[in-house]
């Protein structure tokens, strides 16, 4: 089932809620972890602006972004999609939404067809309304049983983490290498 799989994840580093400052970002470790786990490609969703390190700043351009329904432009260019089917998506809880950059990507290529996965970061506020925020923008995707990971976890007991991403790729019927 990995073949044909994509780990794409939106990162951030810096000033972290509840962790404090942080040098590589919850999503960034987790998708690391995955496309390792599985032996598939990772993208980084990137925007060509990018992020203040300072949480308050960041928390406002966020929700103004969600406020406006933008869509960043990205830093990267697209991922070969041609043969993805899948795509095991890591992002952070942004003010009960994705990332407008995550959006960026999912408008940007065919989602018709594809499985979702939503693996959602946050310390709070769970996986949120992100996984019903996907299916209500890529009607045409499945958007399947997502999971959602404390950053404190990530940041401060990573091998609890690791334990729970492997019993979630398991159940979702991935092949662990």
């Amino acid at each position: 089932m990995n073949r044909g799989t994509l780990v794409a994840f939106f990162s951030h580093s810096g000033e972290n809620y509840k962790v404090g400052t942080i040098e590589k970002g919850n999503a960034r470790i987790i998708a690391s972890a995955i496309s390792s786990m599985l032996g598939i490609p990772e993208y980084e969703i990137c925007t060509v602006n990018g992020y203040p390190d300072d949480y308050a700043e960041c928390s406002r351009i966020a929700k103004k972004e969600r406020d406006e329904n933008s869509r960043p432009p990205l830093r990267f260019p697209l991922p070969d999609t041609a043969e993805i089917n899948s795509i095991i998506l890591v992002y952070p809880n942004w003010w009960g939404d994705l990332p407008m950059a995550v959006y960026s990507l999912l408008d940007a290529i065919e989602t018709k067809g594809m499985r979702i996965y939503p693996v959602c970061t946050h310390e709070e506020s769970g996986i949120g309304m992100t996984d019903r925020m996907l299916i209500q923008a890529y009607p045409g995707a499945s958007v399947m049983k997502g999971l959602a990971l404390r950053g404190t976890t990530v940041q401060e007991n990573f091998p609890e983490a690791e334990k729970t991403i492997r019993k979630y790729l398991e159940e979702c019927g991935f092949s662990l290498i």
